[in-house]
């Protein structure tokens, strides 16, 4: 539903009326419940959700392109290396050399994802929220040119990894801003939806990368450079529209600036009553000064020496490793190597794995509906459960097929299935509950953290399940489905349901879930430590 349709109706039984502001002469609308009652709502503008979008398929559909781009053109790639050195050295490069450019070219992303998620903190302190995405972008549409222009006409195999690592730097640090941009923007109400379109455009990317990285599209060996060179788009589509976009108004607040942030509320919002906007300032301000930092972010090192933000640093870095140890890097990337083993002839499982991915991308863009709906604790709780399932399916097939043939369509399905939950459950509401738990003074050095561990975990679960199949064979799956169960009981007992609360009403519950006995104390959103936490 377009945003712009909420202000349409508030309720299902409502009638408007409308009135004229004498003052400003802004026509005012006041929704009418059947019960008498007026409903005061304010709900994203056009202009915001246009802002939304383009920061949201800035970065993250390049880092989707990059990837799914990448699988398909590897062979290319190593005989473009093996050209490289020859014209070089006069000789072929050796077997290892060739082995140790790939893995680095491949595992350069994560690695610079690491770097960039823990130089966060910088960032938001050198650029404002917009400007760093400004500098974000650019650095990635010099990054992409290294890869594909530079790589390929230099020639040089350093170019291109390089690159890659300057790539995964950008990655890195966006996954941590674009949410922060997004929580600080849109309305509370709409804030998970957007935030679930990050998974969207990440699948969007990697399923438009995989197709085009098609010999017969542009996966050849005239046409690889180009295909490249697709990723820089997205993130010069923002810089070229980054005039037109604003600072957020947290952002404005925090540094002090509260005429610029009314301003850009007025801009951001379609309300009924102008003092709502006077009411979400004043929000914005005590969210901020209930941390006692209304004029900075809350320290890493002050929310691990503190009682009450160590628990919700705790609870952001659980989700932030759900999203990785659920198992998705080993299984997606591996999903060639499965269907094979199932008994799909290799000439088409590239072609069921798109499929696959072509499913899973509409899964998820359906799925960021629910997200509204139900909201991520409940999306998290079950999509777990039900990867945990279909992993023990796939084991037991793999473990049966010998003496059931049949079992072969039992793989099939159960990865098919995996990958659809895996878009409808931390696909999407990773960044939802991440918002959620946190707030704005926190915001930032969880992100860091909890982001710095999200690529370190992103790097082994796709680096481990090599080893899973060689020494546990049929059941190298089945430690990611303990982890989804794992993660299914965790969530279910200890994460508080974020769907219709305010900020303080979540940091109360997350501060009564760790010290029980304070549930009928007024913690409200002030952290706690040992000393306060003496009854």
């Amino acid at each position: 539903m377009d945003d712009s349709e909420e202000s349409k109706s508030c309720n299902g039984n409502t009638e408007t009326h409308e009135s004229t502001n004498g003052t400003n002469g802004i026509s005012e609308f006041t929704p009418v419940i059947t019960d008498g009652k007026p409903a005061r709502v304010s709900v994203n503008s056009n202009y915001c959700m246009w802002t939304l979008l383009i920061t949201t398929q800035s970065t993250m559909m390049s880092i989707g392109l990059a990837v799914g781009a990448l699988n398909p053109t590897l062979t290319i790639m190593s005989k473009f290396y093996n050209e490289t050195y020859m014209g070089r050295y006069d000789e072929p490069i050796p077997g290892s050399t060739k082995d140790l450019l790939i893995a680095l070219t491949v595992s350069m992303l994560l690695a610079g994802g690491f770097l960039g998620a823990l130089s966060l903190g910088l960032f938001v302190k050198l650029f404002t929220r917009k400007h760093a995405m400004v500098v974000i972008n650019s650095i990635n549409i010099l990054a992409v040119a290294s890869v594909s222009i530079a790589g390929y006409f230099i020639p040089s195999y350093e170019a291109i990894i390089i690159g890659r690592f300057v790539m995964g730097f950008v990655a890195g640090i966006a996954m941590n801003v674009i949410p922060m941009i997004i929580s600080e923007t849109s309305t509370k109400k709409r804030s998970p939806f957007y935030l679930s379109l990050i998974g969207v455009n990440l699948s969007l990317g990697g399923l438009i990368g995989l197709m085009m990285g098609y010999k017969q599209v542009m996966g050849n060996d005239e046409l690889w450079p180009i295909l490249l060179a697709i990723p820089a788009i997205p993130s010069l589509v923002y810089v070229l529209f980054s005039p037109w976009l604003p600072e957020t108004p947290s952002y404005l607040v925090l540094i002090g600036n509260k005429k610029a942030a009314f301003q850009t509320l007025k801009k951001l919002r379609i309300v009924f009553d102008e003092s709502l906007l006077h009411e979400e300032l004043v929000d914005i301000q005590r969210e901020q000064d209930s941390q006692g930092h209304s004029d900075q972010a809350v320290s890493l090192t002050t929310m691990f020496k503190d009682d009450g933000y160590r628990w919700q640093l705790f609870l952001v870095v659980m989700v932030f490793l759900e999203s990785q140890f659920c198992g998705i890097n080993g299984v997606g990337m591996y999903t060639d190597k499965i269907f094979i083993k199932a008994g799909i002839h290799k000439d088409f499982v590239t072609y069921a794995s798109t499929i696959v991915y072509a499913v899973q991308f509409f899964v998820a863009l359906a799925g960021s509906k629910a997200v509204d709906k139900w909201g991520p604790r409940r999306l998290s709780i079950f999509w777990s459960f039900m990867m945990a399932i279909m992993l023990t399916l796939l084991t037991i097939s793999w473990a049966t097929v010998k003496s059931i043939p049949n079992m072969t369509f039992v793989s099939v399905a159960a990865v098919t299935v995996y990958v659809l939950s895996w878009a409808c459950g931390p696909n999407i509401t990773l960044f939802p509950l991440i918002a959620a738990l946190t707030t704005e003074p926190t915001r930032e050095a969880s992100f860091k953290f909890g982001g710095g561990l999200f690529w370190i975990a992103s790097w082994f679960v796709g680096f481990i399940p090599t080893y899973f199949m060689k020494y546990l064979g049929s059941y190298a799956y089945l430690p990611w489905a303990f982890c989804n169960l794992f993660f299914t009981i965790f969530f279910y007992f200890l994460i508080p349901e974020t769907r219709g609360k305010t900020s303080e009403e979540l940091q109360t519950e997350i501060h009564n879930k760790r010290k029980p006995k304070l549930k009928n104390a007024d913690t409200s959103m002030q952290p706690l430590n040992s000393d306060e936490a003496t009854v």
